[in-house]
């Protein structure tokens, strides 16, 4: 093992290395500017029932807040109990001052009260700082409904060149972000337009780095709306985007005087230096590093099989060898992949005695937490046996690489099947049945295997199906197990936009309930043959669920269905609206209305009417905008304010 004096000499390098390079950004620091514009603000719709309550828990919680930023720039803190226990988090941007960023909480602390005096929720967002309580852990929420968009300043000259100059700066510092603890700056420069664009990017601290990944591409998203104008920011539960032709963030100078100049030659040859000696360590490290894995017993590889392999039942599945499957699949060769996702890519393979794989090759960091969790997903996936769930075969270890062999699964996915102009659409018959076997695997995962799991990802591309077109459900890369005696998890938002449940997407409150609002998602997509969202359509079709309602509620809902099974010589519209009507009660805004997947199997496979009739489901808007959301059903009313008369502002509510 490498000596404690190495480590010890590392650590104290690397902490000078970064004394050294903090020098040109303190002596070159800007004047001070605290950043108290509001970007915007968001109230809970629910007021507390003890206000004297919830007022002392938010004070203890903001002195506690304070006085940890006024040192760190971040904090997070917690005060009370019960319904009226407030969790609180602040952060400041980085670029800011100590001094800037008290400023700055401070002013956020006097003005959430005021917007929202009594309410259980709020946030603050300047930009300088952003401040939220709520009365729930949601420190690791990336995302949720109260997202917006802020849009100011004139409209460009060259409206076009401004708009991809601006998307690749975005781009850039989100890219940065990520390698850098969640925050960065960079400006860009294009041909054709009279100023450099400057942008900043930062999340949360609490949140990981995909949790910031996907945060900051949902910003972006929503800072494109303001690509015509000159200033823009994304705004989510977990980030914070701008860009703008104006620098509006600290800025080192170029210019510098004698003495500003020998710090800074003398930090950076120090630096160098440093650098070359901490080379030669990590080198020799690393050759320690390399002679300990190779001991007996210690690689990877062999900690599996520990896991695997010693099994006698094999009842984890078999411990393939990394050549065989690299084999099988032509060396990974591009014309052997079949898919790819968040979690992995998949490859086809073909062993020499003509057996079919599907190899998984996982996307996952090199520490002893990632193996754990590789371990603990195989097992997951492994305890879990049933026809409509693709088969785990084993899994393979090689240094970074994790991969998983599931059987192989010839029909592809479900959505190339409904979202495609294929020249045989799949039929109403055959559709049911894929509706009925996801019902089957869902039911069995939810409350029938011996381990609850929780899916979490129920979609159309993780439907995949066999020779004779059965529903078997895959991708366990965002799998729960669920205790038995708990109600709910808490927990950070996973899952696809548009399929997930409203008490999950905003609150981070996970329940069975929520892989059945998927499914209610799922049906309404395999009776329409149209994604959930599609933004080619007039804003009335543009959200299916939305939409669909609305025509039921007309007695219409035909309307919905695949014209390609209308053509059908024969059709059973008795049974597609009662499937219809299974969707929407999936669909339901409180989770409690959501049947079991149990009983959804049961309605499915009975031939009585539905008794139930549905309401109103989750996360439409009645006067169907794009924005697909009405406010009183995500809980978040979002104002949001510019400090200037000529600001144009946009709000988009949106689900995930």
């Amino acid at each position: 093992m490498p000596s404690p004096n190495i480590n010890a000499s590392l650590s104290w390098a690397v902490l000078y290395i970064l004394l050294i390079s903090a020098i040109p950004n303190f002596v070159l620091r800007s004047e001070a500017d605290p950043q108290i514009t509001e970007a915007g603000h968001g109230c809970s719709l629910i007021n507390t029932t003890n206000p004297s309550a919830l007022i002392e828990n938010r004070k203890n919680a903001f002195s506690l807040l304070a006085e940890n930023i006024s040192s760190t720039g971040f904090a997070t803190a917690s005060s009370g109990n019960g319904t009226n226990k407030v969790y609180g988090l602040a952060q400041c941007r980085n670029d800011l001052s100590m001094e800037d960023c008290t400023h700055c909480y401070t002013a956020a602390t006097e003005q959430i009260v005021k917007y929202c005096p009594s309410e259980i929720g709020a946030r603050m967002i300047f930009d300088g700082c952003f401040l939220r309580y709520e009365n729930y852990t949601f420190f690791d929420q990336a995302q949720d409904a109260g997202n917006s968009n802020v849009c100011i300043s004139d409209a460009s000259s060259r409206p076009k060149l401004f708009s991809e100059t601006t998307q690749r700066l975005l781009a850039k510092v989100r890219s940065k972000a990520l390698k850098n603890e969640g925050f960065a700056t960079d400006e860009i420069s294009a041909n054709g337009l009279s100023t450099a664009i400057y942008g900043l990017a930062m999340c949360r601290r609490t949140l990981t780095t995909n949790s910031c990944d996907v945060c900051l591409q949902h910003a972006t998203l929503l800072a494109e709306r303001c690509f015509s104008l000159q200033d823009g920011r994304g705004l989510d539960a977990g980030c914070y985007l701008r860009y703008s032709t104006l620098p509006f963030y600290i800025i080192s100078s170029s210019s510098s005087s004698p003495s500003k100049t020998v710090i800074i030659l003398v930090g950076t040859l120090g630096a160098a230096a440093l650098i070359a000696v901490l080379w030669v360590l990590f080198m020799f490290r690393h050759s320690l590093r390399k002679l300990y894995t190779k001991v007996p017993g210690r690689s990877q590889h062999e900690q599996a099989e520990v896991y695997f392999a010693a099994e006698e039942d094999n009842k984890w599945g078999h411990l393939f060898t990394y050549d065989s499957l690299r084999a099988a699949t032509k060396n990974f060769d591009s014309i052997m992949k079949i898919g790819e996702g968040g979690f992995g890519q998949v490859y086809k393979g073909i062993f020499s005695d003509g057996r079919e794989i599907a190899v998984k090759k996982l996307f996952v960091k090199q520490s002893a937490r990632a193996f754990d969790e590789f371990v603990t997903e195989v097992k997951l996936i492994s305890a879990a046996r049933h026809r409509n769930l693709v088969r785990l075969l084993g899994c393979c270890t090689r240094g970074l690489e994790k991969l998983l062999v599931y059987e192989l699964v010839p029909n592809m996915s479900l959505d190339k099947h409904l979202f495609a102009n294929t020249a045989k659409p799949l039929s109403w018959k055959t559709r049911f049945e894929i509706i009925l076997g996801t019902a089957h695997g869902l039911a069995y995962l939810n409350e029938e295997c011996w381990l609850r799991i929780l899916h979490r990802d129920i979609k159309a591309a993780n439907i995949l199906l066999d020779n004779e077109f059965q529903a078997k459900i895959a991708d366990f890369g965002l799998a729960k197990l669920f205790p038995d005696d708990m109600t709910h998890l808490t927990t950070r938002v996973g899952g696809t936009v548009g399929y997930t449940a409203p008490e999950y997407a905003v609150h981070g409150q996970l329940t069975d309930k929520a892989d059945v609002y998927s499914y209610g998602m799922l049906v309404l997509e395999i009776v329409s043959g149209r994604k959930y969202i599609d933004s080619k359509l007039p804003p009335p079709m543009e959200l299916l669920l939305g939409w669909a309602w609305n025509l039921y509620e007309k007695n219409e809902v035909f309307r919905m269905v695949d014209r390609r099974l209308i053509e059908e010589p024969v059709l059973n519209k008795q049974e597609i609206l009662k499937v219809i009507q299974i969707a929407f009660l999936c669909t339901q805004g409180e989770p409690e209305l959501r049947p079991l997947m149990s009983k959804v199997v049961s309605m499915l496979t009975s031939s009585t009417e539905i008794l139930t009739q549905p309401t109103r489901p989750a996360f439409i808007d009645d006067n169907s905008t794009s924005n697909g959301l009405d406010s009183a059903d995500v809980g978040w009313m979002v104002a949001s304010t510019v400090a200037s008369s000529r600001a144009t502002v946009s709000i988009s509510l949106e689900a995930r």
